[in-house]
């Protein structure tokens, strides 16, 4: 349960003001009745049934008709002003709600914001700044980082590659490895701080069609088939199709190196817009389906020598183009990987 209860800042004020106008009211009652009572020059005679009649007669007559209305005006004018009032905070939360960080230069207005809220709105501001900063320090360490990351180990590798290289085969195989590693951190922070346009028109089919000619060396290396169908044509208006084809190809190279061989990869476009990698390994386990799409983490299988990047990477990069990422059971064994962007995805041509 939470520390605090939530409550809505206008209800109660709106209550509280109210309650308040009631209370004076109430108070004042007395009073009006005493004052008819002298402007009527009216005798109370004894008994309860004569003060009765008085009573009902001056409330009716003179404190109704006087505090009602009264009252009535006090609340729709407290409504009002307390509806203008908050109607900035809530242009501002709208505002905030669409910070990311592809907009770290943006910051909350204070035109029209009530005094007592400016404090607030200027720490939000100054906080705005500092996290700004930060984005564009961890930016100057990432075009650092490629640079100083990529370039030893390439030269490395050459020198692994040599003729005259006396060691083990295996360390241009580690080398490679670390160079993927490298180039998917790389891609993460990009991803992070949406360093990636994505203004541009995506033909779904024909990313799928290049990812598959690309990798279909691969399959027949590793001595499997890699097809693809597609129920269609489709595309996204806005997004960045190598980023997109990135996504596909991580499946697609996932698919083929932990399927046995003989078999076949199938890669299909379905409408609306859903892509599907289909492969015959060894599938993820049900409690590791939700896990698998984290960074660092792996399927039980080793036979992809990655760290465990990839699909995180992919994630990432199917959530920009507003689809979703996610992997179920093959029937007859396997597993099928699911990217889809029936959401944001229009037939084409």
């Amino acid at each position: 349960m939470s520390d605090s209860l939530s409550f809505s800042l206008g209800k109660r004020l709106i209550g509280g003001i109210a309650v308040a106008n009631l209370i004076v009211l109430g108070i004042n009652t007395p009073y009006f009745l005493w004052r008819g009572y002298l402007d009527h020059d009216l005798e109370i005679e004894s008994g309860r049934e004569a003060f009765s009649n008085w009573l009902t007669h001056e409330i009716v007559t003179d404190v109704i008709p006087l505090t009602v209305p009264l009252l009535v005006a006090n609340l729709l004018l407290i409504v009002w002003i307390v509806r203008t009032s908050l109607a900035p905070l809530q242009a501002l939360s709208r505002h905030a709600a669409g910070f990311d960080a592809a907009h770290l230069r943006e910051r909350l207005s204070t035109k029209g914001v009530p005094q007592e809220i400016l404090p607030l709105i200027k720490a939000v501001n100054a906080g705005l700044d500092r996290i700004a900063e930060g984005f564009d320090s961890q930016k100057r360490f990432t075009a650092n980082a490629a640079h100083e990351l990529r370039t030893p180990l390439a030269v490395l590798k050459a020198r692994c590659s040599g003729r005259d290289c006396s060691t083990s085969p295996k360390l241009a195989a580690d080398v490679d490895r670390m160079a993927r590693i490298v180039d998917q951190l790389l891609s993460i922070a990009r991803l992070d701080m949406r360093q990636i346009p994505m203004d541009m028109p995506v033909d779904l089919n024909a990313v799928c069609q290049q990812q598959v000619a690309d990798l279909y060396p691969l399959a027949l290396e590793k001595k499997c088939d890699l097809a693809f169908s597609a129920e269609g044509r489709w595309k996204l208006e806005s997004g960045n199709d190598i980023l997109l084809g990135d996504a596909i190809r991580n499946l697609i190279e996932n698919a083929i190196r932990h399927s046995p061989e003989g078999e076949t990869v199938d890669v299909e476009l379905q409408a609306p817009g859903i892509i599907r990698v289909l492969d015959r390994g060894p599938g993820i386990p049900f409690e590791m389906k939700d896990d698998v799409f984290l960074p660092f983490r792996r399927g039980n299988s080793t036979k992809g020598g990655g760290a465990g990047l990839g699909l995180s990477i992919a994630t990432e990069a199917v959530g920009l183009h507003g689809g979703t990422l996610s992997v179920n059971d093959r029937e007859g064994g396997g597993a099928v990987f699911t990217i889809d962007l029936s959401g944001t995805a229009q037939p084409s041509g």
